[in-house]
């Protein structure tokens, strides 16, 4: 057989694609288990002024260049060694809590400057009448860093608790450095009511767009995400590359700027099941909670406005997520769409049917003039503070910017009239001279000068004549999921770095599984053919005995 696999060395090596690590949102706290445990102290936040914050926000808020404030950031010690108390099992394992309280929050998250667990160890986030519980965080969110940013947990009396098996007593390193008071997050409770925090002319994601974007918005909506960071929060969407391959690639806005991105969490399909289209009417909210955090910078520029993320924390290939497609030509769109969570909304969605401006202009307090494509008036829905950095799609649903800043907003159930700017794809794509500032060695690593991708559902449909073959490796468990998407009999041989075979087999299912669990950790390269037609496919996988 011949072996079809080039080796290229990449930065981005220690950030595997394909880590399972989303928080789990399994399982209980063990407390919640036992009947005596030791009593503690709570840890009583101190008070802040929010009327001033309130009168920031009031000046803020109208100006998109800035990310939107939703949280006040309260800077704490607290950790294993000098706060919270300790609760030893019979059978040696033990547990440590801490109550954290700030009068009159909606919502509390957290920001560990130390967070390196063992395996078999866990973290859970609850309020305390437990109504609301976030977890369990796990050794896979560990990072050379050692630090971790969590989702929120509503109220504001919170507890977080350490389990350490015994087999691994003494080896957990835990320590908060922030705690988030959120003073205007919508909560679950709030959104039953009507939301005051995003305007009445918005219009929820599953609202009708049109007959030539309805299918095409019910998949992309599927790569947005709400991002916060510390106290404050925008909007981002997962892009493919030209390899088709899930690398957890996540473009939003340079100027989503706060904190450091290790410790940014994400909330993928925040999506109302009773959608409000421009109206009083309720959006009601969704049981579902996929959350994730951690990331690590690739590329940025005021030029255009843009980040580039790895999220290294981890996507469930049950979340059915979704990677955009985009559009690098300097073509003016004939439509455009804007999908986006504004003021820390459920999820929503604009659009704009008039031919677009070029612009290089100064917007809001960005120190730099952006280039961008100019929305002078939307035809449908509007952005707000909150949606910096969501995705600009033209007709054939591929990204040409993402929201840089403008002034559009709701006035009732109608728009302001206002104009909205957006970083320029084409710009971001060839800008500066490094892959630091640039999308094009990230999304086109093989150099194949493709003009135009499209998302990945849609590059990945099967073909006439064509097989088609997907691959995913579960970090975590080491186990490596191959999916037949027709019929015939796939065989596989896995390649270590060196190129030597050390596995290899044969299945027929439409649905099957490799274990890599006896593999040292390392590099390897997984060849599987369909023996029926020869198409194929190879993935590199990265085994970590430390997971």
């Amino acid at each position: 057989m011949v072996v079809r696999i080039k080796l290229t060395i990449i930065g981005l090596l220690l950030f595997a694609q394909g880590i399972s690590a989303q928080v789990t949102n399994e399982g209980t706290p063990v407390s919640w288990e036992i009947r005596s445990k030791k009593s503690t102290v709570p840890m009583l936040m101190k008070n802040f002024d929010l009327n001033r914050i309130k009168t920031e926000d009031a000046k803020n808020d109208s100006d998109k260049s800035k990310p939107w404030r939703f949280g006040y950031e309260l800077k704490v010690n607290l950790g294993l060694e000098n706060s919270g108390v300790w609760d030893e099992l019979p059978n040696g394992d033990r547990i440590w809590r801490i109550n954290i309280i700030s009068v009159g929050a909606k919502t509390l998250n957290f920001i560990f400057d130390t967070y390196k667990i063992p395996k078999g160890a866990t973290v859970y986030l609850y309020n305390n009448n437990r109504s609301d519980l976030l977890g369990a965080y796990t050794n896979i969110f560990n990072r050379p860093d050692q630090m971790l940013g969590t989702w929120m947990v509503q109220g504001d009396n919170v507890w977080i608790e350490y389990f350490e098996p015994a087999a691994v007593a003494g080896q957990g390193k835990l320590n908060v450095a922030k705690v988030i008071h959120g003073y205007r997050s919508v909560t679950d409770a709030q959104i039953q009511q009507k939301i005051d925090e995003s305007g009445d002319c918005n219009q929820d994601i599953d609202c009708p767009i049109g007959r030539d974007f309805d299918e095409l918005k019910d998949r992309l909506k599927h790569a947005v995400a709400f991002v916060i960071m510390d106290g404050y929060v925008c909007t981002g969407t997962l892009i493919n590359n030209v390899r088709n391959d899930k690398a957890p690639y996540f473009l939003t806005a340079n100027h989503c700027n706060v904190g450091n991105e290790s410790t940014w969490a994400f909330r993928f399909n925040w999506i109302s099941p009773n959608p409000s289209c421009a109206t009083t009417t309720s959006s009601t909210d969704t049981t579902v909670n996929q959350t994730t955090s951690g990331a690590v910078r690739l590329a940025a520029n005021p030029e255009s406005d843009f980040k580039l993320l790895n999220l290294n924390g981890g996507l469930d290939e049950s979340w059915d997520l979704e990677w955009a497609g985009w559009d690098r030509r300097d073509i003016v769109p004939n439509f455009v769409v804007g999908i986006h969570h504004p003021s820390g909304d459920i999820m929503k969605m604009c659009r704009e049917n008039e031919a677009l401006e070029k612009i290089k202009t100064d917007i809001g307090g960005l120190t730099d003039p952006v280039d961008s494509w100019q929305i002078t008036d939307w035809d449908l829905g509007v952005t707000e503070g909150g949606s910096s950095g969501s995705a600009l799609f033209n007709s054939n649903g591929r990204i040409v910017g993402q929201l840089a800043g403008g002034g559009a907003a709701c006035s009732g159930t109608n728009d302001n009239d206002l104009s909205d700017f957006y970083g320029r794809f084409d710009v971001s794509w060839n800008f500066g001279n490094s892959d630091s500032d640039r999308l094009s060695n990230w999304l086109d690593p093989d150099n194949t000068r493709r003009e135009t991708l499209d998302m990945f559902s849609q590059e990945n449909l099967p073909s006439d004549g064509e097989e088609k073959i997907v691959v995913f490796f579960n970090a975590s468990t080491a186990i490596v999921n191959v999916t037949n998407m027709v019929e015939g009999v796939l065989e596989y041989f896995i390649y270590n770095i060196s190129g030597k075979v050390v596995g290899f087999g044969k299945f027929s299912d439409k649905e099957s599984q490799i274990d890599m669990s006896d593999k040292s950790s390392g590099m390897y390269f997984i060849d599987v053919k369909n023996i029926s037609d020869g198409s194929s496919v190879t993935k590199k996988i990265i085994v970590n005995k430390q997971l």
